[in-house]
């Protein structure tokens, strides 16, 4: 108890003065910067020290969904290293602001709940933490609070997640709805990786990809020249199931959704100037060319796919497990994949990578975290101004302490040192995280009825005629752009 009241005290100070450092320079020290070392502002949380309400309840409704269900609810400690660190978290931000976390778990629609409230004028609902696709068209419809003129909540600082800042903000005000981070343990969980078994690639006489990705040479075509001719019937019954032996492992659902992201081609971009979305028509040139280099990948005999939502989407582990049997050199996964099957796959010898580059021209990696990734906001309910400022410290708090003690417990202890099986997927690892991109049209096209891009895109991207597809995504300009305008119009009045 002793010891936990020290680092609460360490924590405190150095989001009160300044006196902290980037936990990814100080590799978990905890100690003070001396006056010689440069601290870098974009880190430090710069709450005053002297806010206090009063034990005041802040009610905070959340979604209860895989990867995300634990990431503001802990038991206490002594109930492992990650949900120790979420308990220290919330002890930290109630005693810094003197305040209670009221946490209100949601099994149904939580945007359906806050809505009501917010109808009936009943403000049981501060804080709104959601699945960004379930969250956008809320945000951009007024249900929730701008955040961007909140004095304590500083969403510049490098505890948010500042590409996910750029995707909710809209108008030439800037104006804000939602916030993510590291206080989101789904920002690292739904994020996608290539996994490769070391000892089939050694057995193919394979550069590992350790050396490819690192010399850019990481690419769709790459991918597809050392997993085609891979295919071998291992069971014997002259059919083709899970228990050969495979190139590669996916799926035609969540699965398919990365590739946009990784190739940096965006659908919907936002105007420079004024911030106002529209259809992107000068990427659909790219897209297909992108697509055809994905189905190319995904009709090879060498390539097994889990088809539909019953077999490929987020909480299913039909992937990893057939990857684990050792008989595949490759597979798409997302982090929370490896977590919930670290037994199955602590046998083998295994690498990560990122999801392929469209080409070696593209000058980086880009990856993707999928659009259940939570998104925090405040709920248009909260009427009274003082009670909005005192949300925002809330937040600010909650992030702050998140990247100092969250991050590092699921990053760097428990990612890093336990499913990374040498320094070279330590370092891939970095590189995966530190590419980290969001695009609207992947994760926020939920606001288009009946044109949803990243469902429309899975069939295309997954299927086995590119005849035709640049003219399909065309057809989808019009009823995208006037979802959009509307969307724009309403943005621009809430303003």
């Amino acid at each position: 108890c002793l010891f936990l009241a020290v680092l609460m005290l360490v924590s405190l100070a150095a989001c009160g003065t300044g006196e902290g450092k980037d936990p990814q320079d100080t590799k978990g020290d905890n100690s003070q910067v001396s006056e010689q070392e440069t601290v870098d502002m974009d880190f430090v949380c710069e709450l005053p020290d002297d806010l206090n309400y009063n034990n005041e309840t802040v009610n905070i409704i959340y979604a209860k969904a895989t990867g995300r269900e634990d990431e503001l609810v802990s038991e206490g400690l002594g109930h492992g290293v990650v949900s120790d660190a979420v308990y220290e978290r919330n002890e930290l931000v109630q005693d810094q602001l003197k305040v209670v976390l009221n946490l209100i778990a949601e099994d149904a629609s939580v945007d359906n709940k806050v809505s009501k409230d917010i109808q009936s004028g009943g403000g049981e609902y501060d804080l709104v933490v959601n699945g960004t696709y379930m969250a956008i068209t809320p945000a951009m419809t007024g249900k929730y609070l701008d955040l961007s003129g909140l004095e304590y909540l500083d969403a510049s600082k490098h505890y948010w997640t500042q590409g996910y800042n750029d995707m909710v903000t809209f108008t030439e005000s800037k104006h804000q709805y939602l916030v993510s981070g590291p206080v989101a343990l789904s920002m690292f969980r739904l994020m996608y990786t290539t996994i490769y078994n070391k000892t089939l690639f050694e057995a193919n006489q394979e550069t590992d990809l350790y050396e490819v990705v690192m010399n850019g040479k990481w690419t769709l075509d790459y991918q597809y020249s050392i997993l085609k001719d891979k295919y071998v019937d291992s069971d014997g019954d002259g059919k083709v199931s899970k228990n050969d032996s495979f190139g590669f492992v996916t799926g035609n659902i969540v699965s398919t959704d990365p590739y946009p992201v990784a190739a940096d081609i965006h659908l919907i971009v936002k105007d420079p100037d004024t911030y106002d979305l529209a259809f992107n028509e000068d990427a659909v040139a790219s897209m297909s060319d992108l697509i055809e280099k994905v189905q190319l990948i995904y009709n090879d005999q060498s390539t097994y796919v889990f088809k539909s939502a019953t077999e490929d989407d987020v909480g299913l582990n039909n992937i990893v497990e057939t990857f684990a049997l050792g008989k595949s050199m490759m597979a798409t996964l997302m982090f929370w994949n490896m977590e919930h099957n670290f037994s199955d796959l602590a046998s083998m010898s295994y690498g990560i990578a990122p999801i392929p580059k469209y080409s070696e021209a593209q000058p980086a990696y880009h990856s993707y975290v999928q659009d259940q990734v939570s998104s925090f906001g405040i709920s248009a309910g909260v009427g009274d101004e003082s009670r909005q400022e005192m949300l925002g410290a809330v937040l600010e708090s909650l992030a702050y302490h998140s990247y100092q003690k969250v991050r590092p417990a699921y990053y760097e202890t428990s990612l890093s040192s336990k499913y990374m099986q040498d320094p070279q997927s330590a370092e891939i690892l970095d590189l995966i995280f530190d590419s980290l991109s969001f695009d609207f049209s992947s994760s926020c096209s939920n606001v288009i009825s009946g044109c949803v891009i990243r469902d429309n895109l899975r069939p295309l991207l997954s299927g086995s005629k590119s005849a035709g597809v640049s003219s399909t995504i065309t057809r989808w300009k019009n009823a995208v752009n006037n979802a959009l305008k509307k969307y724009n119009n309403s943005l621009n009045a809430l303003g």
